[in-house]
């Protein structure tokens, strides 16, 4: 293992399909196009334990019609995300050959509702997320991005944090904003030298980049334009991938819990 990191392996959990106009994800984009863009989530075996980057979403709210009615349909959604059996965030981690009472670190990409589905499994885990993002999520109301029952829990154990933050040797966590105020991105260093620049919501598409195209809602483009920017600039780095997490294409040819990167 480099001794740099401490990562042993990083983990792609797929957790569904959000199935959106494509202008959602590229500014200015044709909004005939339908496009079926992965939910993701991924999971990290460090020397210090398990680390959880964003929890998927419920699909309890999805699969029963009064709440999908009610958080989805209601609030504009035209059509409902799709979250199979095999996209269980539970089961995934069973076949890995854990289950959420072994993961101790969550960290939250941002608090848009395909993100925080499954934070209420993790009452025992220290949740880091930025300070501006949570005041964000606590105080906008609800909408087409997020539902509040998920993350506004009396018994999460926050830890908010403020700019770029090492978790630890080799997790390195970045200050993104633009798509939300506090949106966050990170960059994991494996055993094998490689770095994958974990982009979350800061540009959904390869595309996004390739073309420095924002996503198309932002809380604030001109730091929406800066976040693409540096990360893409991180992965033109020797050793360096950029990971979107919304790419229909990537996705494609990802390595899939239980396989691994390493």
């Amino acid at each position: 293992m480099a001794a740099s990191t401490s990562v042993r392996k990083l983990y792609v959990l797929l957790c569904g399909f959000e199935i959106l106009p494509l202008g959602v994800s590229l500014r200015g984009g044709d909004n005939r196009i339908i496009v079926a863009e992965p939910i993701c989530a991924y999971l990290a075996e460090t020397e210090a334990g398990w680390v959880l980057f964003d929890t998927g979403i419920d699909a309890s709210r999805i699969h029963d019609p009064a709440l999908a009615k009610a958080y989805y349909i209601d609030r504009g959604w035209t059509t409902l995300p799709v979250v199979a059996p095999a996209h269980s965030l539970v089961g995934q981690l069973a076949k890995i050959g854990i289950q959420p009472e072994d993961i101790y670190h969550v960290v939250m990409s941002h608090l848009h509702t395909d993100h925080t589905g499954y934070l209420k499994l993790f009452r025992h885990a220290t949740i880091i997320a930025q300070r501006a993002e949570h005041h964000y999520a606590l105080h906008t109301p609800p909408e087409l991005g997020n539902i509040i029952e998920d993350y506004n829990l009396p018994d999460l154990c926050w830890q908010l944090i403020e700019g770029d933050y090492e978790l630890m040797p080799g997790v390195q966590l970045l200050s993104t904003p633009g798509h939300t105020p506090g949106h966050q991105s990170a960059l994991i260093s494996l055993p094998s030298g490689e770095r994958l620049v974990l982009t979350f919501d800061a540009g959904d598409f390869l595309q996004n980049f390739a073309q420095e195209l924002l996503p198309g809602s932002a809380s604030n483009d001109e730091q929406a334009l800066e976040s693409l920017l540096r990360l893409k600039r991180l992965a033109e780095e020797p050793g360096s991938i950029l990971f979107p997490l919304h790419d229909p294409d990537f996705i494609r040819t990802a390595k899939l819990a239980p396989l691994y990167y390493d």
